[in-house]
């Protein structure tokens, strides 16, 4: 189970470049300098830090230039791949990170003397050396597992030159593996960036008045649809009289998506799910299965880039037998459409915030228009 929902999180990563993999061919290679720190967002965190975070990346990526409805609607948007290394500086009880994730680069300022500023959004998958343990590391309160799903977010200058290009940048990392095993507090990691590369074709500046046919799958995506998705995920539950145990959830989600911008739908979506670590929340309890239910109405937002839809929105339970984290849930996460039908869903489902579990699931599309 575990493994299927990185496996998830690394198509849909990789997916947001919009073609398949194995014909990525990158014009740009940059090599980045990073120095952080690692933050204390809990009070019982606050031992973690005692150095600042080293960090390197090596970002190999390519412009797209199709000038289709997706690269003309995000002004020739870069697409790429990372690998990740950061040094938490806490050896001993937090050790290191080895990260692979996707990206995609949207441009918010292009001029020919300033160079360009982007937004990029990437995510994968991340591995942490040193895990909770224990016996061997009962100091990590922090990370649970060795590995985890990785979020990647930054605001970049870069200036090109004929061959080359330098840069600077500001961004944010954050480590989870959604409670898929505790603990999972999460480790956050805000930087800045230096960088310096190598350009193989040289960056354009994307121009309004370039159109031509355009071939993409824009027009099956941005369409209002009704789609039915089978949701699910594992999470392990801390019982305070027994060693924590996997947990398997379960859930059916109806949900309606109106078209409310180029890039924009509005989710409307009804939730049926059966949560078993719920189920055995309290020690001196067992729940039986209708107890167990939760039923919920969400409204989300999604903006669409390519396959991929980044999706966030809030849920209130109308039933809540149990209520183990109140009556409020949220989430984030990514969506990929496999065709005109097909879906396929990573998200964390957290209440308030807090996350409870890695959700993966696959949808079909009912009707659309």
């Amino acid at each position: 189970m575990k493994l299927l929902s990185i496996f998830l999180l690394l198509l849909i990563s990789f997916g947001s470049f919009g073609q398949k993999f194995q014909q990525f061919k990158p014009n740009t290679i940059t090599l980045k300098s990073k120095g952080g720190f690692l933050i204390a967002h809990r009070a019982n965190m606050a031992h973690l830090p005692e150095k600042n975070v080293g960090s390197f990346e090596l970002d190999f990526s390519k412009q797209d230039k199709s000038l289709t409805r997706w690269s003309r609607l995000y002004k020739n948007p870069l697409r790429g791949v990372s690998l990740m290394y950061q040094n938490f500086g806490n050896p001993t009880v937090v050790g290191q990170g080895f990260s692979l994730f996707g990206h995609t680069s949207f441009p918010l300022v292009q001029r020919q003397k300033f160079g360009f500023l982007d937004f990029r959004l990437g995510s994968g998958v991340g591995y942490v050396t040193r895990r909770y343990d224990a016996q061997l590391n009962p100091k990590n309160n922090a990370i649970g597992s060795h590995l985890n799903g990785f979020v990647n977010l930054q605001f970049n200058w870069m200036k090109h030159f004929d061959k080359w290009h330098i840069g600077a940048g500001l961004e944010f990392t954050h480590y989870s593996n959604a409670s898929i095993r505790t603990p999972n507090l999460g480790l956050n990691i805000p930087s800045l960036n230096f960088n310096v590369g190598c350009s193989l074709a040289k960056r354009t500046f994307y121009s309004a008045n370039r159109q031509k046919d355009d071939p993409s799958n824009y027009e099956e995506i941005m369409r209002d649809d009704i789609h039915l998705s089978l949701l699910g995920g594992v999470k392990q539950n801390v019982i305070t009289q027994s060693e924590p145990v996997y947990r398997g959830i379960f859930a059916l989600q109806g949900m309606y998506s109106k078209v409310i911008g180029q890039r924009w739908k509005l989710d409307f979506a009804l939730d049926v799910t059966y949560n078993n670590a719920n189920k055995y929340f309290h020690d001196d309890t067992t729940y039986t299965f209708g107890q167990t239910l939760q039923l919920g109405g969400y409204v989300g937002g999604s903006i669409h880039f390519y396959n991929t839809e980044f999706i966030v929105g809030l849920g209130v339970y109308a039933y809540n037998h149990i209520n183990p984290w109140g009556w409020v849930y949220n989430r984030l996460g990514f969506r990929y459409h496999f065709g005109d039908k097909i879906t396929a869903t990573v998200a964390i489902k957290a209440h308030l915030g807090i996350a409870d579990y890695l959700e993966f699931g696959v949808g079909y599309k009912l009707w659309n228009k």
